[in-house]
């Protein structure tokens, strides 16, 4: 679209007088900040905020608009508090509509200069002026990033760039499909899969088959941000959109069944220990009594015992090891686990199913997944599937 000439072209530039440091801070399982938290760091921070808005108000002299996204109401407030008076406006979620929008209509009329807000301009404002973006606020969502980017690159007479200077130390690339991810393989690119959770489309990268749909694609996290509830008053200021949780790859807690990044060591719902995939393999190869095999893939038959039927799944390893297991699908208990290991994760996570009976799932078995590893112990006359691990990075080589 920039390259089409349709959005303006942003001018990212590296914040050189000061930025904020909020890797010490913990985040949600949504990937964010506590206000609390952010509010007690920034009020040490007091100096720096002041050095950055003077750079920005040295940046912004030839400049039209200026957006300025804050952390929260208190360092918005701050931040007001250093900029000319008569050129600023702020918007938290408690202004008053009517307000919001006289300030924004003087904004839009270039009455205003410099416009300071907290997580409510993100989305459904446009003010093609705007020439100048000075992110204030940490996130780890990209779509909000994109977003708050976004709203400089409208198009307007006379403007040539927008600059964009991130202070939070965020460092998402805005042309990269997902945050601190590089591209996997040379033959990879960019794919939008939508997220079964929100709907969000979201850029990751992938691979796509001759008729171009998506066969595969490498995105952990939907991007996708949810809107809070329209509140007003001390409620609506600390209200700000999340982003969505649905995750295509995870790792899921044995505690609590909670699904986590597959890089996680905590589980991020009840906080217990998640066992690492490498220490599970390492104490695996260790016994005797056990076998680990790198799938390769899966074949699937079915044998009718009642109405809904046994499914039978074999694994197949590279070096030509077979594992198998059964599922019986009139059996509640059996029909659940099958589906959060292989419902859950059909067709990349992009369309999860609930099956109920085996036949079900052998009309559709090629977009069954595989995991990468399956390790099984020693029953006497049978090896026993005691483990699958799916979606596994480590130090252990997958199969080819």
């Amino acid at each position: 679209m920039i390259n089409r000439g349709f959005l303006t072209r942003p001018e990212l530039v590296n914040a050189a007088v000061a930025q904020y440091d909020f890797l010490a801070l913990s985040q949600d399982r949504f990937g964010e900040y506590a206000e609390k938290d952010v509010n007690q760091l920034l009020s040490k921070h007091q100096r720096v905020t002041r050095a950055i808005i003077e750079q920005v108000m040295e940046l912004a002299a030839e400049r039209e608009g200026v957006m300025i996204f804050a952390a929260t109401v208190d360092h918005a407030r701050e931040i007001a508090g250093y900029l000319p008076e008569h050129q600023t406006a702020l918007i938290t979620g408690a202004t008053d509509l009517n307000d919001r929008a006289l300030l924004i209509q003087r904004f839009k009329q270039r009455q205003l200069k410099y416009l300071v807000n907290v997580s409510v301009l993100t989305t459904g404002f446009d003010a093609p002026l705007v020439d100048f973006i000075a992110i204030l606020r940490p996130t780890q969502s990209v779509s909000l990033y994109q977003q708050i980017v976004g709203r400089g690159l409208r198009l307007d007479e006379g403007k040539q760039d927008c600059l964009v200077i991130d202070y939070a130390g965020n460092h998402v690339n805005l042309h990269h499909p997902e945050v601190g991810e590089p591209k996997p393989n040379s033959d990879s690119e960019p794919v939008q899969v939508f997220c079964p959770g929100c709907g969000f489309a979201n850029i990751f990268w992938g691979k796509t088959d001759s008729d171009g749909r998506v066969v595969e694609h490498y995105g952990r996290r939907c991007q996708g941000l949810l809107e809070p509830a329209e509140e007003s008053g001390a409620e609506a200021e600390s209200e700000r959109p999340e982003q969505c949780d649905y995750r295509f790859r995870f790792k899921e807690c044995p505690h609590c069944g909670g699904e986590n990044d597959i890089a996680a060591r905590k589980c991020h719902q009840c906080q217990q220990a998640i066992i690492d995939p490498d220490d599970q393999l390492k104490d695996a190869l260790k016994l005797k009594d056990a076998m680990v095999i790198r799938c390769a893939g899966i074949t699937l038959s079915a044998f009718n015992s009642n109405s809904d039927g046994k499914l039978k799944i074999t694994y197949h390893g590279e070096d030509g090891e077979e594992l198998s297991e059964s599922f019986d699908f009139s059996k509640p208990a059996q029909r659940h686990v099958f589906n959060k290991l292989f419902g859950r994760r059909f067709a990349n996570s992009q369309a999860p199913k609930v099956f109920s009976s085996a036949d079900e799932v052998l009309e559709i078995q090629a977009l069954l997944p595989a995991p990468d590893f399956v390790i099984a112990r020693n029953q006497k006359h049978y090896w026993q599937v005691q483990e699958r691990i799916f979606d596994y990075q480590g130090n252990y080589r997958k199969a080819y």
